[in-house]
């Protein structure tokens, strides 16, 4: 992500810097939030014993993670441990909890593309004070990676959300299943280090729809 601060200077570098940082942040422990708060919610008091069960960042965030993510738009932060046979229905729960992460993206996706094209509408974009250009984008970025992240976690690949949400509906024995957890984590470093291309025309298709929404309303 820092090839965004490429070619900026003075109050444009601080804002557009300032804004990266707090979306990482304020996306990626929010996404763990939304595991550990349905999962607590479902029957299981893991989570809120690991005390993850809160919006402080500090409890979710992974410095390396963090870091990786700046310098090469991958990353991490601290996963949220469960236990599922405390859920009161396992299915149920399994599945609420897989999907809670990728929920809270689409969330802040969608509030994010709108405020981006408030901006646009309501902003004079030739004379953008701090603030104005900060709003800018933080809204961007709110909107890019959280679309981004929607996509990628939904991929049936172990360990992510869609391979978790796939498991919770299917047999434990199921072929696919048992294929993506012996073989899941190579081909997902396969797809992050190849797959370039694909997951971008997929990030593009998805967002889509929320750019036409907000666009038909705001402009």
């Amino acid at each position: 992500m820092l090839d965004l601060l490429d070619g900026l200077t003075g109050i444009e570098f601080v804002s557009a810097g300032l804004a990266m940082v707090l979306v990482l942040v304020l996306s990626l422990s929010l996404h763990e939030f939304g595991h550990a708060f349905i999962a607590y919610k479902q029957g299981d008091y893991t989570p809120k014993e690991m005390g993850r069960v809160t919006l402080n960042p500090l409890a979710h965030m992974d410095p390396i993670g963090f870091v990786c993510c700046l310098l090469f738009r991958f990353g991490w932060a601290k996963p949220v441990e469960i236990n599922p046979i405390k859920f009161r229905k396992y299915r149920q729960g399994m599945l609420l909890t897989s999907i809670a992460g990728v929920a809270v993206n689409l969330i802040l996706a969608f509030i994010g593309c709108g405020i981006y094209y408030a901006c646009i509408a309501f902003m004079p974009l030739l004379s953008l004070n701090g603030f104005q250009l900060f709003l800018l984008y933080f809204s961007q970025l709110l909107y890019s990676l959280n679309i981004c992240l929607f996509v990628f976690n939904l991929l049936p690949i172990y360990p992510l959300d869609g391979f978790n949400c796939i498991s919770a509906l299917t047999k434990y024995d199921n072929k696919f299943v048992n294929f993506m957890r012996q073989y899941g984590s190579y081909i997902l470093i396969v797809l992050v280090v190849l797959g370039g291309n694909l997951l971008g025309t997929l990030v593009s298709w998805v967002g889509m729809p929320l750019e036409l929404f907000w666009r038909t309303i705001l402009l």
